[in-house]
């Protein structure tokens, strides 16, 4: 099986012209990115829209698997908030592979202030896409 073309992705398509644009890296056994959201995904004032935080924590255990050449669609996600993400602020997304039994994939991926103090956590499972 190809991998599909994700140039139009919302959370890391170059082409997508209201997207993320997040550009992952390989960083040891998971994946990295950084990104400085604009007031254009906010939710409440200054702060990111959970969904777009959930949004980045997905694509980064997607791109686990992406990057291997493995095209994998999202079965479950669980995303836990423990801080406000702030507007304008450089954030740091990072994912890693739990467990890879047949066609299923379990990841973790955390987002944080480029300091370290973390945002918001998310377990996903991932099946292999047909």
């Amino acid at each position: 099986m190809t991998v599909r073309d994700a140039e139009g992705c919302f959370a890391c398509g170059p082409r997508n012209p209201i997207g993320l644009r997040l550009r992952f890296a390989a960083e040891g056994n998971g994946v990295r990115a950084e990104f400085t959201p604009g007031p254009q995904y906010q939710g409440y004032e200054g702060v990111v829209h959970g969904g777009i935080i959930a949004a980045a924590l997905d694509d980064a255990m997607a791109n686990l698997f992406h990057m291997r050449g493995r095209e994998t669609m999202t079965a479950r996600l669980e995303v836990r908030y423990r801080r406000e993400a702030p507007i304008g602020r450089r954030l740091v997304v990072t994912a890693f592979l739990v467990r890879e039994r047949g066609g299923v994939f379990a990841a973790e991926a955390h987002l944080t202030l480029a300091d370290g103090t973390p945002l918001a956590y998310a377990r996903g499972m991932f099946v292999r896409a047909s």
